[in-house]
């Protein structure tokens, strides 16, 4: 059995070594919005197969035209083991705005014991700990299968189609998908799934030509004042969301599985963290019922006329804005997409014009199998870990990959990780704590003994 002071050592003893291959890892500028970082994705997804090859795994690439994927498989030697499938992402998110970098986004920083770049927590640093948890073992009780992808940042257009076409390869007893977080660093939570997606780009359009405020001003129609008079119907004023429809047939945890749910926060600690109260969306329901279990719409985006130094007396002949939306069960991308735009489109004001367009890149609410073995093992692992009882959160994040691939693996597919709130993930000084690795570390190595043991 594996002892979780001997592990906590072995981590120590090779923290110079992890902390070298995580800068190495880092320096791979794998931003997947942007086509111009292309050469960087078959450099980075080489440093993986070489890092996998190294391991004893049998590696495969696939879409090396485009974002690589890197497939490997380590076998175990013992009769009818379970087969367990691990999935990361090497891209990660622009570095915009750059001027907001405390240090180069692609030279990883060490300041103590936290680590700052990009991808770092999201999802670098937590790929590494996995490979780091499968290299402790000399004979694996389990077969694992690793899944490392270079597009979930832009919604895994090439995993998508290849689940279709690898389900034979993807097959597994159980998967876990470890690009998630926790609310806490002292509490461990196990998430019970992830949120949907979907969004929408709208531009909105008055005269053929930007207009002089003065001479025009009363007369036309104003862009920016009607995109924002429409974006503000898409809410009441309790917060909820006005397009009708949105909330049909939309699944809500039952009681029973509701009392088992982390939904306490410290609403004090999270304004003094960011600046505001958490008083956004619903009001009939508590702050992460609303960040995890219910459905949101949000502007992400608006665009238009001047907001340079001084002041430019003009009305832009354009307004644009971008819109996502976060769903859970009972709800599909398509539909809700549909129904926003057929609301956009019912509503902009008089003399001007609208056109919406729905942005590729949705994704269906997840929810995990909570009886599955591999949940139980992660929450015991956990516990062992952190020396006290994992909580179940409700993730409020999207992952589109989560129910397509435990479909095409057949698997019972379980979702965690150990990002914080404080690690700025998507923003400037993303960073991570090598103690939130090392519980990672700690946690799937006890959880792949745990699954490997079972009868």
């Amino acid at each position: 059995m594996l002892q979780i002071e001997s592990l906590k050592e072995k981590f120590k003893a090779k923290r110079k070594t992890f902390e070298k291959e995580l800068k190495e890892f880092i320096s791979f500028q794998t931003v997947s919005a942007d086509p111009s970082y292309l050469p960087h994705f078959d450099a980075c997804s080489k440093w993986l197969e070489s890092k996998l090859t190294s391991m004893g795994a049998t590696v495969e690439i696939w879409n090396k035209e485009g974002h690589p994927i890197v497939f490997a498989c380590f076998s175990s030697p013992k009769k009818d083991a379970p087969t367990l499938l691990l999935y990361n992402h090497y891209d990660v998110q622009p570095v915009d705005p750059i001027e907001e970098w405390e240090s180069d986004p692609f030279t990883a920083t060490v300041e103590g014991d936290n680590i700052r770049a990009r991808g770092v927590s999201d999802d670098k640093g937590q790929c590494l700990f996995v490979l780091s948890a499968i290299e402790e073992f000399s004979d694996l009780p389990c077969n694992i299968k690793v899944l490392i992808e270079g597009e979930e940042e832009t919604a895994s257009a090439a995993l998508i189609e290849h689940c279709e076409k690898k389900k034979e390869a993807l097959k597994a007893d159980y998967s876990m998908v470890l690009d998630l977080g926790m609310h806490k660093k002292e509490v461990p939570s196990v998430a019970i799934g992830t949120r949907g997606v979907t969004a929408l780009s709208l531009s909105l359009r008055g005269a053929n030509q930007d207009l002089h405020s003065g001479t025009y001003g009363g007369i036309a129609p104003n862009p920016l004042h009607a995109i924002a008079k429409l974006l503000a119907t898409l809410h009441n004023d309790d917060g909820s969301v006005a397009v009708p429809g949105f909330y049909d047939g939309i699944k809500m945890p039952s009681s029973e599985e509701r009392a088992k749910l982390c939904l306490s926060m410290d609403e004090k600690r999270w304004e003094e963290e960011f600046g505001q109260p958490p008083v956004g969306g619903e009001q009939k329901f508590v702050p992460l019922e609303r960040s995890g279990l219910r459905p949101t719409l949000e502007i992400n985006g608006i665009s238009g006329g001047y907001t340079g130094p001084g002041i430019k007396t003009v009305i832009s002949k354009e307004a644009k804005a971008k819109i996502s939306c976060r769903l859970v069960p009972g709800q599909k991308p398509e539909d809700i997409a549909e129904k926003i735009r057929s609301f956009l489109l019912e509503n902009y004001p008089k003399g001007t014009s609208l056109d919406v367009e729905i942005i590729e890149g949705k994704g269906e609410a997840y929810r995990t199998r909570t009886e599955s073995p591999a949940f139980a093992a992660v929450e015991k692992a956990m516990e062992k870990v952190w020396g006290k009882s994992p909580e179940r959160s409700a993730e409020g994040g999207s992952i589109p990959i989560i129910p397509i691939l435990q479909e095409a693996s057949q698997s019972d597919l379980i979702c965690w990780g150990v990002g914080l709130p404080t690690d700025k993930i998507h923003a400037p000084n993303e960073n991570i704590s090598f103690g939130q690795l090392e519980r990672g570390f700690l946690t799937l190595s006890l959880a792949i003994e745990i699954l490997g043991n079972l009868k």
